[in-house]
């Protein structure tokens, strides 16, 4: 079977669009070697052969024609670990994974992927913003993205490559590259979610409609939170305008789920939107209401940290009835409970004004006893 190697190698190639030249710079040898294991009159060394699968993306067992159950068992593994690490928000685990599975797979365009998230993603406080900047991780994040454009052509990849570089290059001075990249791709209405709801029909069509409707309506409540938070979006609107944007986004949200919907508090955004409700009223000096919504938000994080543990659920509301979640797929940035992050935020300095309030006291104090328990 080996001596089939230059024709895979040819293939591979070919099928990547990569050069013989580019192939054997990687490796540090002459293009000449890399034409005649294509033409079978030489074998690579064997000391070259992972070498050759990692550029490709297989295994070296792949390159021999032999079964890669082994290594596609390990890439398993990994993946179950990685999506471990990102139920509990340890982002900076999860990158150090991407680059142990990425020095035993270079070529692996899906761990590069894994890689460019977690680099982007670390920044839930100051403390890891900074570090994120120190350490150039946006900027290395990029790089793979731009890395898996020049190389890969599987294109569920390379679209998530491009989001990531849409959403980045701002923050390096290419925002015109970035618009570049995202007119290039396709609009909403040819998406995959719009096409199947016009393939299926009966069942299917109800059960991809109702799944593109929740989608919709989850990303229609961050761009309303987006509206009231973001510092050149919120230009324009009053105080008190911003804090009915945010109950807007609430309303959505439990009128199409209903109120005692788990799967919306599993979300965590009840408790992120009563939170900025709450900061709101502070700047409005209205501390009654402040406590109000602070109180709602730390509810909102009590229950949320009571269902991630669940298995699979039903929704309960009329609209998704065809559907299931499962908060064993909530991917998080923050390392630790919602009641932990909501504790983080009460050192804000907007909430000066409550320290000296009872009920602030009180909630800071409940706060503190559960994250000293976790």
């Amino acid at each position: 079977m080996t001596l089939k190697i230059g024709e895979t190698i040819k293939k591979l190639r070919k099928h990547q669009d990569v050069t013989q030249e580019k192939l054997a710079e990687y490796l540090n040898i002459s293009y000449q070697a890399v034409s005649k294991w294509e033409n079978g009159t030489a074998l690579p060394d064997i000391t070259l052969v992972p070498k050759i699968a990692n550029f490709f993306g297989i295994t070296s067992d792949e390159l021999l024609g032999l079964k890669p159950e082994k290594n596609n068992e390990e890439l398993k593994q990994f993946e179950k670990e990685y999506h471990e690490l990102g139920r509990k928000g340890k982002v900076l685990e999860k990158i150090e994974l991407s680059r142990r599975v990425l020095d035993l797979y270079p070529r692996n365009y899906q761990w590069m992927l894994n890689l460019a998230y977690g680099l982007v993603s670390y920044g839930a406080t100051t403390e890891q913003q900074k570090y994120r900047k120190e350490h150039k991780f946006i900027e290395e994040a990029i790089g793979l993205c731009e890395r898996v454009l020049e190389d890969c052509t599987v294109d569920g990849i390379r679209h998530s490559a491009i989001q990531i570089l849409c959403y980045n290059y701002p923050h390096i001075g290419k925002k015109e590259e970035a618009i570049r990249l995202a007119e290039n791709m396709p609009d909403m209405f040819t998406c995959k979610e719009m096409l199947l709801s016009r393939i299926h029909s009966g069942e299917d069509c109800l059960k991809q409609n109702q799944h593109n409707m929740r989608y919709m309506i989850d990303h229609s409540s961050s761009i309303l939170y987006e509206m009231a938070c973001r510092s050149d979006l919120r230009q324009g609107f009053t105080v008190e305008e911003r804090i009915e944007i945010l109950q807007t986004a609430i309303k959505l949200n439990k009128m199409m789920l209903g109120d005692e919907e788990k799967e919306l508090l599993c979300s965590g955004k009840l408790s992120l939107y009563n939170l900025m409700i709450a900061k709101l009223y502070c700047q409005m000096n209205i501390p009654g209401k402040a406590i109000e919504y602070l109180l709602l938000a730390e509810k909102s994080a009590v229950d949320h940290d009571s269902v991630l543990d669940l298995g699979e659920q039903k929704y309960n509301s009329i609209l998704f009835n065809h559907m299931t979640w499962n908060p064993r797929n909530i991917i998080t940035n923050w390392d630790g409970t919602l009641q932990a992050q909501l504790l983080y935020n009460l050192d804000d300095s907007c909430f000066e004004s409550l320290r000296d309030k009872e009920e602030f006291k009180k909630l800071k104090k409940r706060l503190e006893e559960v994250n000293l328990k976790k």
